[in-house]
């Protein structure tokens, strides 16, 4: 089977982008959290969530981060199918994560630690209540850097209140999460060949256990992303027009709203963040905008802008709009966006570059102890 180049395979270079498009809904998701939580609500009404509800639904978008890692995760296991290729991914995924969730601990740490927050000043006025509680934080503590240090490590063991990046609750997801994809892999190779149906079984009985372990079909996100990997190198693709109809249907579904108490819940944002990358990677069925050097840039900036954005919003977003009221809510609101965005890629630039030297070296160790093609 010939190798699958992200860098030449459209199918790949539009989920790149699609990654830092998820990134941006992330970010407008709690823009409107922090300064716009009337229109937030609003856009959990049926109407407008299964329009443009997607737009503003950051557990959506989410949940499609989940279904693109479980499928870059394992697209090269599929072409070589070896123990080295998954011990050689599973070893690398919390030396991947963790330093740039170190970062986002500290930046959070830091900007209660000097006071550079202006939540609790600008929350009255914008009326958000996740604003007011640093995005959801636990705040029973006073600021600490030993405390910040340990959240950091223990944030990929088990769940636990964060103090300082809210955002970062996604890692202890993404860390189980990958090795469940990584099994569901070689589950789907394994049992591909002439294997005992009792071995079958058992394995398939495995894998439904570890899904039905993460709660909200977080699980099951990352084994579909592994079985659309699985699709995609073995060209079980439908015809153009489908595909595009599956993306459309899959934005819709993407505008879920979630239930009432609030709890995360997959309802039809799972199927649809499927349903969408299932059409994107058919041959010449991605939009052209997605294969453009903004869109592929922006996938570059994806994870660091996660990482760091809520800090953003918690800081120098929050400051300005306290301090542009005078001008009217359009001119406060637009002033306090673009500054939301300025200091989020500001925050977000080092983990860019730090990526971009520290990856390639790590994959190389990889590579050396492992012999994996990774």
């Amino acid at each position: 089977m010939p190798p699958f180049e992200r860098s030449s395979d459209p199918g790949l270079r539009a989920l790149d982008a699609v990654r830092g498009y998820a990134s941006v809904i992330v970010v407008l998701h709690h823009f409107a959290l922090a300064f716009l939580p009337g229109v937030k609500a609003a856009m959990n009404a049926p109407v407008l969530a299964y329009s443009l509800g997607w737009l503003l639904n950051g557990m959506g978008a989410v949940y499609l981060f989940f279904l693109l890692s479980g499928f870059v995760l394992t697209l090269k296991y599929y072409q070589a199918p070896t123990a080295a290729a998954l011990l050689g991914a599973a070893a690398k995924r919390f030396p991947r994560l963790w330093p740039s969730a170190l970062y986002g601990t500290l930046l959070g740490y830091l900007a209660l630690r000097l006071g550079l927050n202006a939540h609790l000043q600008a929350a009255p006025i914008s009326g958000s209540a996740w604003l007011a509680s640093f995005a959801d934080a636990d705040l029973t503590l006073a600021p600490d850097l030993a405390l910040a240090l340990r959240e950091s490590l223990t944030m990929f063991l088990h769940y636990r209140p964060l103090h300082y990046n809210t955002n970062l609750w996604t890692m202890l997801i993404e860390f189980y999460g990958s090795l469940i994809a990584f099994f569901a892999a070689f589950v789907m190779v394994y049992t591909a060949g002439t294997r005992p149906l009792v071995v079958k079984i058992g394995l398939g009985l495995g894998l439904l256990a570890l899904n039905i372990v993460i709660p909200y079909g977080f699980g099951w996100a990352f084994s579909l992303g592994a079985g659309l990997a699985y699709a995609y190198t073995r060209h079980w693709f439908v015809p153009v027009p489908l595909a595009v109809g599956l993306m459309v249907v899959g934005l819709a579904l993407l505008g879920t709203p979630p239930p009432a108490s609030g709890a995360p819940q997959p309802l039809w944002a799972l199927p649809g963040a499927a349903l969408l990358m299932w059409g994107l990677t058919t041959p010449g069925a991605a939009p052209r905008f997605l294969l453009g050097r903004f869109s592929q840039g922006l996938g570059r900036w994806s994870f660091p802008l996660y990482i760091t954005h809520t800090v953003g919003i918690l800081t120098l977003g929050s400051f300005v709009y306290l301090h542009t009221q005078a001008l009217g809510a359009p001119l406060q609101l637009l002033a306090t966006f673009v500054t939301t965005w300025a200091t989020a890629i500001v925050f977000a630039y080092p983990v860019l570059r730090w990526e971009a030297w520290y990856l390639p070296r790590l994959n190389r160790q990889i590579r050396g102890l492992f012999g994996a093609n990774r």
